[in-house]
């Protein structure tokens, strides 16, 4: 009895390559729409230069509030301007659904301080308990 050498022959490994490649584009549109997101938190502004606490990794921030040299508030690029009404009325509206977010106040060098003064009074009557300010590390 002979047998036959079947398993000798030409043995070709075939990879379907289609479902990694939809996910690979799946997460090229991911990262593709949530680095939009963070570009369109934070607005044009000249920081302040200061020597300050240097955060060793980027922590999330829950509210950027941007105070830009004309003294107009811009939560973000694509809203037009807010008072400090609607800033106060923002901010209670977030802590009630959330609680206490972490803000980040990212103020212009050359913004009016009475603005700022007002802002941080908003801040603290809505019950924002900390904040960070943004600076520029001089070089």
């Amino acid at each position: 009895m002979r047998f036959s050498n079947r398993g000798q022959g030409d043995r070709t490994l075939i990879l379907e390559l289609t479902s990694m490649v939809d996910i690979v584009f799946l997460l090229v549109i991911f990262f593709m729409v949530t680095s939009d997101f963070a570009r369109d938190a934070r607005a044009e502004v000249s920081l302040p230069r200061l020597d300050g606490e240097q955060m060793e990794g980027m922590e999330e921030a829950g509210m950027y509030i941007n105070l830009n040299e004309n003294g107009e508030i811009v939560l973000s690029t694509s809203e037009p301007p807010v008072t400090l009404e609607e800033l106060d009325a923002k901010l209670r509206s977030y802590i009630s659904g959330e609680g206490a977010p972490q803000v980040t106040l990212r103020a212009d060098r050359n913004a009016p301080i009475s603005m700022f003064n007002q802002i941080v009074k908003v801040l603290e009557s809505s019950g924002v308990s900390s904040v960070r300010m943004a600076t520029e590390v001089p070089g």
